[in-house]
């Protein structure tokens, strides 16, 4: 099998070492320079392919595992698929290898709070599970640290660990999944809505793209949807028991808010009582979604219960970052998109804050929020910033969009250069307010991301 692998982050030389070291030829080709460590990889066989265009010619492969954020509509990738190689990703490689229990999560929003929760409700259960520590971001997707729990490979086939084997628990998006023929044995898919669709071309191809998560199931694997949303129709994509969660109504098998009661575990056996909700800044609905997903993984209520306190909500998810002017700050600098801001936006009392917004018109991946689908909902993002701002203070390319867009809702919001720049003039205009808000609609730099609390701090 020759193998060809997408770029020179760790992950990738990661993955290109272990196939190297399995006897597989290996080309490891990217855009930029070559890595510093080039001539040791050489040294052991890898191929090191630097200033490579892959879009123009990605070269022969029978495989090819594919950088995350590459877009799904990327000229390489159609090459790649119309001369018959096998597309793939290191969360499809972990799965297919995987030798025992597994759980992926994915949906438009909600990902990494629902898999951090689920992995801190396991740990209370005492099960053993395996989750990665080197995502950007704080996210849980598939990373190289994970090859180091892999069982090892015979030529016959993949060899059984000694001992129990411990639970994989894997983040999905739909770049991944795009790029995926595994499932795990526990699939979920906690929100679904049209989002990120300039990486897969249409709403249909992005929904193809999510299916992947349990469209590969077998009989007698287990499938969690939110029954609240249209990822409920996922359950027409695999033969895998159902469950479900729910904000609105009862669910026969699985966990719901229920007004009076509180969160409530429901399955054959009855119905468990854990009260009300006390997860910090997680929205209701990943910590719903995440005592479903636990307990079809064998938790149980106490363990929920205990795992849910215990958990450490992953950062830039309308967090508290200090003060401007007096006033308390919210870092929401992961809602890179309308809905998610209209989520954090919806506890907010009309014309109480003061919002930064703004960031990148194109990520990488193509223009954002371009399709009729997502304008929509970025329609409905600024009917809830209408609704929620006393003043908004808008930064980087996508601020003459979004002011257009308040301007016809009669908001005059102001253009400031940079995030920096508008974290000063927010705290200027913070007394007053009940809160200053980073919840910037768009997609933002990960420095810019990374430096918005060290610039509360001082600004402040």
């Amino acid at each position: 099998m020759t193998v060809l692998i997408e770029g020179f982050d760790p992950d990738a030389i990661a993955l290109a070492g272990l196939l190297a070291g399995e006897g597989f030829p290996v080309r490891l080709a990217g855009a930029r320079g070559a890595p510093w460590n080039a001539d040791a990889l050489r040294e052991v066989g890898i191929e090191v392919q630097p200033d490579a265009d892959l879009d123009s010619d990605p070269g022969p492969a029978e495989v090819a595992y594919l950088d995350v954020w590459t877009p799904e509509v990327a000229p390489r990738v159609q090459r790649l698929r119309a001369q018959g190689t096998r597309v793939s990703c290191l969360g499809d490689l972990m799965l297919e290898r995987w030798d025992g229990p597994s759980i992926g999560i994915t949906g438009t929003a909600g990902k990494t709070t629902t898999t951090g929760l689920v992995a801190s409700i396991l740990r209370c259960a005492g099960i053993e599970a395996v989750v990665s520590r080197g995502a950007r971001a704080s996210n849980l997707w598939p990373t190289a640290d994970l090859l180091e729990h892999l069982p090892p490979r015979r030529a016959a086939g993949i060899s059984h660990r000694h001992g129990p084997t411990p639970l994989l628990l894997l983040e999905l998006t739909s770049s991944h999944l795009a790029f995926m023929r595994s499932s795990p044995t526990v699939a979920a898919v906690i929100s679904f809505w049209p989002d990120h669709l300039e990486l897969h071309g249409d709403l249909a191809r992005y929904r193809l793209a999510k299916e992947t998560i349990a469209r590969h199931q077998s009989p007698g694997d287990l499938l969690i949807v939110n029954a609240d949303d249209a990822s409920a129709g996922f359950a027409d994509s695999t033969p895998a028991d159902l469950r479900a969660f729910s904000l609105q109504h009862r669910v026969e098998r699985g966990a719901f808010l229920d007004p009076a009661r509180g969160l409530v575990l429901s399955g054959s056996a009855g119905e468990a009582v854990l009260g009300p909700l006390h997860a910090g800044s997680a929205h209701p609905a990943n910590v719903i979604a995440a005592a479903a997903i636990a307990t079809a993984a064998g938790a149980g209520p106490a363990d929920v219960s205990r795992g849910i306190l215990a958990a450490s909500p992953p950062p830039w998810r309308a967090h508290a970052a200090g003060t401007l002017g007096g006033v308390p700050v919210v870092d929401d600098g992961m809602a890179a998109t309308p809905l998610k801001t209209a989520a954090t936006l919806a506890s907010q009392r009309d014309g109480s804050i003061v919002l930064i917004a703004g960031g990148l018109l194109d990520a990488g991946g193509g223009p954002v929020h371009a399709t009729a689908e997502e304008q929509v909902q970025l329609e409905r993002g600024c009917d809830e910033v209408v609704r929620a701002a006393c003043m908004v203070i808008l930064f980087g390319d996508a601020a003459p969009r979004l002011a257009d867009l308040l301007g016809r809702r009669g908001v005059e919001a102001m253009e400031v250069v940079d995030l920096e720049a508008a974290v000063a003039v927010a705290a200027r205009c913070a007394p007053g307010a009940a809160a200053v808000v980073f919840s910037p609609l768009f997609p933002v730099s990960l420095d810019d991301r990374s430096r918005f609390a060290a610039l509360v701090g001082r600004a402040g």
